[in-house]
């Protein structure tokens, strides 16, 4: 059993980031990608920390603003930009088609246009922007909170709504996201948020449980309302969306 949830967080990270060493320990079952969801938040919590440490480290050398960048940066490569690429598809499909057919064919392609274009740039600012007006010593948890967040809306959100791609690589996921992949998922959520509770106190987690909530509800009926349910884009955007909000709500608390 151990080495089967290993070999399933090796899966996880595989397909969240660029990590080279773990894909020779993932496996190639489409089930077991699936399956291999209820560790995203764990993966997140890997992500952030990466990042969180990168910051740090740039910290000693350049100004906040800079070092919030390259954190940025850092995590960006980590993960190919995997989630953005998802957010910019999603915002083309929604707001430039007429209906779920026109909406769907335009996130297929691999243009993007200037609605995703526009979102893209103010996602990266608005997180740049508040990562800056973090401490160093408080962004690695910062970070952690959001990442680990951010991967768990994913997992209620695909298990609360049907996908709509009849083939897709994140058919398997999205399908196979079941209770105990949300269970387990959530687990590894509430261990990083009670660390963001241990450093900024029970009103922090409060905020950003209450928004990530809100995001995911109202993602739900949105998706629901212009496609008839998700993607895999839909399932990145909602993961920005959550990170965005997380940090957002730190640099509120910061300036409070």
């Amino acid at each position: 059993m151990i080495v089967r949830e290993l070999r399933r967080i090796a899966t996880a990270a595989t397909f969240l980031t660029r990590l080279p060493w773990v894909a020779r320990y993932a496996s190639g079952d489409p089930v077991e990608l699936g399956r291999s969801a209820r560790w995203f938040p764990l993966i997140g919590m890997v992500v952030g920390s990466v990042g969180g440490l990168v910051y740090l480290l740039a910290s000693a050398i350049w100004d906040s603003a800079l070092a919030a960048l390259i954190a940025l940066a850092a995590m960006l490569l980590l993960t190919g930009a995997f989630h953005e690429d998802g957010w910019a598809d999603t915002f083309d499909g929604l707001f430039g088609g007429w209906t779920p057919e026109r909406r769907l064919e335009i996130m297929r392609d691999s243009r993007i246009g200037a609605y995703g274009a526009i979102a893209l740039i103010m996602l990266l600012l608005g997180k740049w922007q508040a990562l800056a007006s973090v401490a160093a010593r408080d962004a690695m948890v910062v970070l952690i909170g959001a990442h680990a967040a951010a991967r768990w809306s994913t997992l209620v959100l695909a298990l609360a709504l049907p996908y709509v791609r009849g083939t897709s690589a994140m058919k398997p996921v999205a399908s196979g996201i079941g209770p105990p992949e949300l269970a387990i998922g959530t687990g590894a959520a509430i261990a990083a948020i009670i660390l963001v509770g241990l450093q900024f106190g029970p009103w922090f987690v409060a905020l950003g449980i209450t928004a990530t909530l809100t995001l995911v509800v109202g993602a739900a009926g949105l998706f629901r309302a212009r496609l008839g349910g998700i993607t895999g884009d839909c399932l990145g955007a909602i993961n920005q969306a959550t990170e965005l909000v997380w940090l957002l709500t730190a640099a509120a608390v910061v300036r409070a």
